[in-house]
């Protein structure tokens, strides 16, 4: 409730409040007009500006109406104040918001990105709050606080007893404007997506080579154990090489733009991309955490060392399996924050999802690698089998269908490997595996074209297992369905795997 002391300021200042009001009808009228032709440019980008922009007048109209209202008690006057805040928060977001467009790409993929980055960072509409608007940018956020710092004192004496003159003080600026106007570059260029710091070497870095941990290499690059000078964490560093073009440029930026606008505690978390000066065809990717085991690891090993590496698990005891059934829950909590966001993974594999503290009593687990992802859009065309083959849905094999569902199917693949081990350790994946990925010549060696024996041999480990690993088992069945509409919506294997009771 209001106040009399808030009432008497609120009468006070409503003079100013209106005059202001007025002087913004004719803005939002401007704006108005702006807004239809970014709306007929039919781009997802010029398509959220718009929208911003009617909701700020919307906002205003209400605000005016509000404020000429006669007879305001304490309730209406609340009322006025909350619209108030809506406006002074609306209107620098759309000032940005309508700088960010004038410049921003906004066709394709790169178009949908910044649309996704613009709603998360810019209109501040990320699903988690506990992630900083800085997004993994810290390192850049402090350079340049520390050189602002010897800007300031560099036009400020360094004896008190130095009067610091108008002359003198127009002079220094004059000198000091060359690196001003290069600050402010830079910090424009930190505050757009895809930003990629560069360094004269790797020596500069905020991180140091763990020159003797091991390396991890494919066909992406390589991946290597970092620690960060300031704050002593472990971090895992991906570097591209031989990045000639500007195609090879492009995907790599995407993968960075993927992995910026992801705040999600089981994804891993972006920290910072850069290239260097003396090595400038390569770039390297810094991310957190540093978790090399592998669930392909977990899997496919034997169970002693499986037990030396992982404690918390045997195979079969329920204390054990529900530790596997959070594990699940957590990953179907990543893909569901990845579909909410319209991100089709892609790639959702074992090797792809990491067990972080792997020996701890709560491991935790991630999905990383979003190389190949992408924003999704029904009907957009799409790489049907830029993906592992073995893990492709039936539909990406038949070039038919590309969908949020297939990441289903993946997942479910996942999640039918690990329960398999659940029960029966390192036979059960081998039993299993051997269902689609046999060495005769009629294996297809895909678990989609070897749909029948891989289903039954699932089953058969399962159906000998507790009523829980069963309930867990027909969450998987029903992600493993061949036809893409029959398959659950990754919400749906949530709530179903909660009724598991599997939240930690």
């Amino acid at each position: 409730m209001t106040t009399p002391s808030t009432q008497g300021d609120a009468t006070t200042r409503e003079p100013d409040l209106l005059q202001a009001l007025d002087e913004l009808v004719p803005v939002c009228k401007r704006l108005t007009i702006r807004a239809k032709k970014l709306a007929s440019l039919e781009k997802p980008l010029t398509e959220l500006a718009s929208k911003q922009v009617q909701n700020l007048c919307a906002t205003v109209a209400r605000l005016r109406i509000q404020a000429t209202e006669s007879g305001r008690g304490p309730t209406e006057d609340e009322q006025l104040w909350q619209t108030l805040r809506r406006c002074r928060t609306q209107i620098p977001e759309t000032l940005d918001l309508l700088a960010f467009v004038a410049t921003a790409e906004q066709d394709d993929q790169e178009g949908a990105i910044n649309e996704l980055y613009a709603r998360m960072f810019i209109l501040d509409n990320g699903a988690y709050n506990d992630t900083p608007a800085s997004h993994g940018r810290v390192e850049g956020l402090i350079r340049l606080g520390l050189e602002l710092k010897g800007i300031i004192a560099a036009l400020v004496p360094d004896s008190p007893a130095v009067r610091l003159t108008a002359a003198t003080a127009v002079k220094q600026f004059q000198q000091l404007e060359p690196r001003l106007l290069a600050f402010f570059t830079r910090a424009n260029e930190l505050s757009n997506p895809r930003y990629l710091h560069n360094y004269q070497s790797i020596a500069e870095t905020p991180f140091v080579l763990d020159t003797a941990g091991e390396a991890y290499s494919g066909s992406y690059g390589t991946v290597q154990k970092v620690v960060h000078k300031r704050t002593g964490e472990l971090l895992a560093m991906k570097t591209f090489r031989n990045v000639f073009s500007n195609k090879q440029r492009d995907a790599i930026l995407r993968e960075i733009g993927i992995l910026e606008v992801c705040a999600h505690r089981n994804i891993v978390r972006f920290v910072e991309a850069f290239s260097t000066e003396d090595d400038d065809q390569v770039i390297r990717l810094v991310m957190s955490p540093w978790a090399p085991y592998t669930l392909f690891r977990f899997l496919n090993c034997s169970d002693v060392k499986r037990k030396t590496s992982c404690p918390w698990f045997q195979p079969d005891p329920a204390q054990s399996s529900r530790h596997i059934y959070r594990i699940m829950y957590e990953l179907a909590d990543a893909v569901a924050y990845l579909h909410g966001h319209g991100i089709k993974h892609k790639d959702i594999k074992p090797d792809n999802i990491l067990l972080y503290q792997e020996a701890s009593e709560f491991p935790t687990a991630f999905i990383t690698d979003v190389g190949v992802s992408k924003i999704y859009k029904p009907g957009g065309p799409t790489n049907f089998i830029k993906s592992t083959y073995a893990y492709l849905a039936p539909e990406q094999h038949a070039k038919k269908e590309s969908s949020l569902r297939s990441d289903v199917w993946q997942l479910g693949c996942c999640f039918a490997e690990i329960l398999a081990v659940a029960k029966s350790g390192l036979s059960g994946y081998v039993e299993l595996h051997e269902s689609f990925n046999r060495d005769d010549g009629d294996c297809a060696c895909s678990i989609a074209l070897e749909h029948p024996s891989f289903t039954a041999a699932f089953g058969a480990i399962c159906m000998r297992g507790s009523a829980a690993l069963k309930k867990a088992y027909a969450v998987a069945a029903e992600m493993l369905e061949l036809e893409p509409q029959d398959r659950p919506t990754i919400d749906r294997v949530k709530r179903l795997l909660n009724e598991i009771g599997v939240k930690k």
